[in-house]
């Protein structure tokens, strides 16, 4: 969910995010700078690419379904702030032409060549994307003109995305920035990014965090059940052994190999089908973005191994301290 909110703003591929003063976030504030300033801005922060972009929350509605899209008007030639993964037809070309996130057109039974209204004005589909829907709301993209004519914005840019030459100084330009031009202010995209998961952390951050926390404590611990199961279905097994002459070092070693045999082996085939699940779900389902974090996994799989040894170890105490003449008497 944090990936997706703010996966616009890291794929933008920009050094500095000029916004009005004030604004931090994307998502949750409105930012407005006279796109006149594009010339001076450039000039002053002696960027290598400078592009303005235009941003607003909408509701889309083709069909009866009203649906809270986050619409970009960007400039078709530089492509800077546009799309970055155009799954089928192409870019924007024209001021009459729309890109639609593929869930968004699968929704409403849009596809390449249809034509759909926004804000009272017709445009043409001829592209659809991916990686472009969150669980706020998906976005579209139209050329910077068309957005401020269906918007009635003539002239106002939401945010300039500066791409800096190479070793630029990043903190004194932007410092240089906000000294010289009244009412904006510089961030990077990672500033961008932290603000708008601020603004999700403010509504779900102690929920979510919960939901985890009980989720993993339930997969290891059921992990850990089925390896004490697996041991202690095996005790009569194991203490023949130890009647026949097996030190009880010996059983202990070979409950912990077959245990860490199963463990491995069941954790790696749960991790495959996750990431088969994860990539069916997303071709099924595109407004869904599933992300399995190394780390994450490595993290998950080092508690479950622990769980299970601790599940191995504990049975397998009862037949070290079992003399072997009750094995044969039983």
């Amino acid at each position: 969910m944090y990936t997706t909110l703010t996966t616009y703003v890291q794929r933008m591929d920009v050094d500095l995010i000029l916004v009005q003063t004030g604004v931090r976030s994307m998502l949750s504030s409105n930012s407005s700078i006279p796109a006149s300033e594009h010339g001076e801005i450039a000039a002053v922060s002696n960027a290598a690419e400078t592009a303005h972009i235009l941003v607003s929350s909408i509701i889309f509605m083709d069909t009866d379904m009203k649906t809270p899209v986050l619409l970009v008007g960007y400039d078709p030639v530089t492509s800077v702030g546009g799309p970055w993964n155009i799954t089928e037809g192409r870019g924007v070309e024209s001021d009459d032409e729309i890109l639609l996130d593929i869930w968004l057109a699968h929704r409403n039974n849009l596809t390449v060549g249809d034509t759909t209204r926004i804000l009272n004005r017709d445009f043409r589909v001829v592209g659809l994307t991916r990686e472009t829907s969150s669980w706020v709301s998906p976005y579209i993209f139209v050329s910077q003109k068309a957005a401020e004519d269906i918007l009635q914005l003539p002239g106002i840019a939401s945010f300039y995305l500066l791409r800096l030459p190479e070793g630029a100084d990043m903190t004194s330009i932007a410092e240089t920035i906000e000294a010289e031009i009244d009412g904006v202010e510089a961030l990077t995209a990672e500033e961008m990014a932290k603000a708008d998961r601020k603004v999700l952390a403010a509504m779900l951050d102690t929920p979510l965090k919960r939901v985890i926390a009980i989720s993993f404590v339930i997969g290891t611990t059921v992990m850990g059940l089925t390896v004490y199961i697996a041991v202690t279905d095996h005790l009569g097994e194991y203490a023949v052994l130890k009647a026949v002459g097996a030190s009880g070092s010996w059983l202990q070693k070979l409950a912990l190999l077959e245990t860490l045999y199963r463990t491995v082996s069941g954790f790696l085939l749960g991790v495959g089908l996750a990431y088969l699940a994860g990539r069916l779900i997303m071709d099924l389902m595109p407004q869904f973005t599933v992300i399995l974090r190394l780390e994450i996994i490595g993290m998950t799989g080092l508690a479950a191994l622990i769980m299970a040894l601790i599940a191995a170890v504990l049975p397998i105490r009862r037949i070290i301290a079992l003399d072997p003449n009750e094995v044969f008497t039983s």
